[in-house]
């Protein structure tokens, strides 16, 4: 047999293996989201909920589009019953969620399940996507209405409203994060701030032609510049054949050692708005260095 032991994935014994077993074969042992129960050959299973999990979900009164809750609702009720082995095992699955949903507001959650959502427009494979926050349902049809009114290849994104989180304060509004690595390769190359920082626009200036290139990354400063000055470090490397910096060291600097001065341009935590600012930066200042499929690749990101 090829399966895997024990022993091979644990030689020191230091990991403890747990089994369990039920009482009697009437019981249920928990496995991954469910129930299961063997007896007399026969495989039993069940929706299941750990007791450590708390009874949050989606609430009913949160600030969502219908049809977002109506969605999580039916979720729920169809791993519910993907998870029962048995119509009477099915109602059992049933109660867990309807106790869940309850809990969150839902008054008649099997009801609302089959609740009909008026969306006002059907979006089609040729379609622009257009988000818009959400504001009430009846202004979200009322748009919809129009939009199918005049025939418009749109296909409406509704998003929530902000969170608490992004509405107040931070608690230590002063601090700053900083590098506690002594003589940091990434820091001394920076021209202001510090090589913690995450989701940021940047640009990489090559002191020995002065010129540049423009990226982004939702890793810290410090992580995706030491990738790229490794790039120019070791540009004659088959795997870094395709990297920017490896081609425009391996071709303009071939006998001479990285010299990098790096700039970050903007933070910005959403990923779709980073990619369209490192757009923008990459259509407005045309940085060399930059690859022609990946400049050609980022600007679908920008409307023109």
């Amino acid at each position: 047999s090829s399966g895997i032991n024990a022993e091979s994935q644990d030689p020191d014994g230091r990991l403890k293996w747990e089994v369990d077993f039920p009482e009697d074969n009437s019981q249920f042992v928990p496995f991954l989201g469910t129930e299961i129960r063997m007896e007399e050959g026969d495989v039993s299973y069940r929706f299941f909920r750990k007791s450590q999990k708390k009874n949050i979900t989606l609430h009913y009164r949160s600030h969502h589009p219908l049809k977002t809750k109506v969605e999580v609702v039916r979720n729920f009720y169809r791993t519910a019953e993907m998870s029962s082995s048995s119509p009477s095992l099915k109602e059992e699955s049933f109660k867990v969620v309807d106790h869940l949903l309850r809990s969150n507001g839902y008054t008649n959650p099997r009801t609302f399940k089959d609740t009909i959502v008026r969306t006002g427009t059907k979006g089609t494979k040729n379609s622009v996507n257009l988000k818009l926050p959400y504001l009430s349902e009846k202004v979200s049809y009322e748009i919809g209405r129009c939009i199918q009114r005049h025939n418009l290849p749109i296909r409406l994104i509704f998003t929530p409203g902000k969170k608490l989180r992004s509405i107040f304060c931070s608690s230590r509004p002063y601090d700053r994060p900083e590098c506690n690595t002594t003589d940091c390769r990434i820091c001394e190359r920076l021209e202001v701030g510090c090589c913690v920082i995450k989701c940021v626009v940047y640009c990489i200036t090559c002191k020995l032609c002065n010129e540049e290139y423009i990226g982004e990354t939702g890793r810290t400063v410090r992580e995706r510049l030491s990738e790229h000055l490794r790039y120019a470090s070791n540009p004659t490397c088959k795997s870094y054949t395709d990297e920017a910096l490896a081609a425009h060291y391996r071709t303009n600097h071939v006998n001479s050692g990285p010299d990098l001065t790096f700039r970050i341009l903007r933070t910005e935590p959403n990923i779709i708005r980073r990619k369209i600012l490192e757009s923008f930066y990459i259509n407005t200042w045309k940085p060399s260095i930059n690859g022609r499929d990946e400049c050609i690749s980022v600007k679908r990101f920008l409307v023109t």
